[in-house]
Order: C-alpha cells, then structure tokens, then sequence
C-alpha cells in the first residue's frame, strides 16, 4: 500500500520500526527482520525514491529524509525506530538531525556516513561515461551474476563457504529489483552523486544526533569497511557499536536474530531496561 507517497510494507501492531533499504533494494529486501518484529512491533518498509513500486523518481538523502518524515506523519506512528541500511544511513541522520521529535532510536548498519566510507570506486561511478559504463556493469553483476556466483559456495573448502557467501549479494537482499537501464540506472547515478554530494552535510549532522544510536557492522562486510562502522560511533555522541562477527554488509540476511535484538533495544518499549 502507498504511504506518504511511498510504496510501503506495513505490517504487524506495537511501536513502530521504520526500515530504510540501501541502494538497490526495495522494503523486501528487509524480510527475514521484518518477519521477526511483526511479533512486537507495527514495521513500516518503504520503497524508497526510484526502487520498487513507489512512483516518485530516485533523489539525493536529504530529500529522501523529508519524504521518510512524511511517512512517519502520515501514518501517525512517530516517535519510530529508524533502521537504516548502507546509503540510507545518511537519510537516517538527516532525519534524526533535523526530525527528533520523530526518532526514538536510530540503528545504522553498514552505514555510508563518513568520509572513509566511500573509496575510489565511488568516485569513478560520477565520471562521464566511465561512471555509466561502470553503473551498468555493477547492476548487471548485483542483479544476475553475483547471485548465481554465490551459489557456488557449497563447492569452496568449508572454511571458504561462510564469507564467501557474506560477501555476495543473493535476489533476496535486492528486494525483486534488477535490470541496468532505464530507471535502474538513473536511480544509481542519482544516488551515487548524492552519496559525494551530501557526505559532508551527513558527517556535520552526526555530532547533532540525540536519538540514541547503534552502529551495527559486520566483520566480513567488503562495501562499507568494519573501519568505517567504528568511525561512525565515534562521531555519534553515545552511540553502541555493535560488531557481528559472522555478517558481511547484508546484515538482515546474515544475522537477522542479532540484528533484531539491537533493534528491540531501541525501541520506544524498551527504554526503561536501556
């Protein structure tokens, strides 16, 4: 159903946890989590800007964050949780800087928030015709090659099998989204000069954040650096950092279980026992 103009999963009653996809992906792409909070809490998963069934063309994090917080008035459910994933860990502090009123509790995972957490690769995916030809081959690889690659696995030595499966992307963790033309490709581009664009307005605004924060990093996770994670809750006043020893970036793939304990933590119910 569409929500504050986002196409929007929105299931279970309680408290309510918004969870923001990376980039690609769509709100399923947070289904083994959302599985699990539906027991106690309402969960509300958009389509972001550009993905999915949301009508409304890709846009940079700070107008992300203003179309998360009319989710949020929309539906009359803050304070929330905000769960935010890779790229949107800048929506999430955008949001929880200028919105606290509608942040309980922010849990970034895998979060692009600081300066060491892009590299040369971002760069390059902004040039002029490098960064097209690069955008469509890493679309292709995410959304048909990698997830074929990764079922390989069983035939790695045992040792292998466990982070070669956490590095690589399955369908799942994309939320049904493929294809590298058309829209797919302009969502990227569009989120991909953001990312450089709107860093600097993201690492000003982590020292703002109040909500209480948990940065949650996987030790095997290749896109944002476990270095990057441990950067980001230092710059986040009185933020736990939760490092997951067996996760690579797709953290709600991996360790579900784990993720969702911290997310209970940060939730409005859980405030007395924190």
């Amino acid at each position: 159903m569409t929500r504050g103009g986002l196409a929007t999963i929105d299931r279970g009653r309680g408290p309510t946890v918004v969870l923001l996809h990376g980039q690609p992906g769509t709100g399923a792409s947070w289904d083994p989590v959302t599985e699990r909070l539906t027991e106690r809490f309402r969960v509300l998963a958009p389509d972001r800007p550009g993905y999915g069934r949301t009508s409304m063309e890709a846009t940079g994090m700070s107008d992300n964050a203003d179309v998360v917080a009319d989710l949020i008035d929309a539906t009359g459910s803050g304070p929330v949780t905000v769960v935010a994933h890779s790229w949107s860990g800048g929506v999430g502090v955008l949001l929880a800087d200028r919105r606290p009123d509608l942040v309980h509790g922010l849990v970034l995972v895998g979060a692009a928030c600081t300066a060491d957490s892009v590299d040369d690769v971002d760069r390059l995916l902004n040039l002029p015709v490098v960064g097209d030809v690069l955008t469509v081959a890493g679309l292709v690889a995410l959304g048909e090659v990698l997830p074929k690659v990764r079922r390989l696995a069983p035939r790695l030595p045992e040792r292998f099998r466990d982070p070669f499966r956490a590095t690589l992307p399955d369908q799942g963790v994309l939320g049904g989204e493929r294809g590298a033309l058309g829209r797919h490709r302009r969502t990227f581009m569009t989120e991909q000069r953001a990312l450089l664009d709107e860093l600097p307005d993201v690492v000003e605004a982590l020292g703002r954040v109040r909500s209480p924060t948990a940065v949650v990093v996987g030790a095997w996770d290749v896109v944002v650096r476990p270095s990057a994670g441990r950067t980001l809750a230092a710059a986040v006043e009185g933020a736990e950092l939760v490092e997951l020893p067996r996760a690579g970036h797709f953290v709600a793939r991996d360790a579900p279980d784990a993720l969702v304990e911290v997310v209970t933590r940060y939730a409005p119910e859980a405030t007395v026992s924190r």
